[in-house]
């Protein structure tokens, strides 16, 4: 099966919670998002939803999840190498 673009709100979506939510350490208020692309909080959750099940999202199942607030598991940052300093 191939792969279906992204729908140009879907994508948005994406790129709004992917900047947001590391502000909160995964908390993100679904209404920043839709600030950001001006549509109503049905819709932003249901494009969550889409996206979770394309697996471009990650949702805490652990966390409590309200209407408005959603807890997304983040990649994490590799730790930057540090090469040692040469001894002089």
């Amino acid at each position: 099966m191939r792969d279906v673009p992204l729908s140009t709100f879907d994508d948005a979506v994406l790129r709004s919670v992917l900047a947001s939510a590391v502000e909160g350490k995964g908390w993100l208020d679904l209404t920043i998002v839709c600030s950001r692309t001006g549509r109503m909080l049905p819709d932003v959750r249901d494009a969550v939803h889409r996206l979770v099940r394309r697996r471009l999202l990650l949702l805490d199942d652990k966390a409590p999840h309200t209407p408005r607030w959603m807890k997304f598991i983040l990649p994490e940052a590799p730790a930057p190498k540090v090469e040692p300093s040469p001894v002089v």
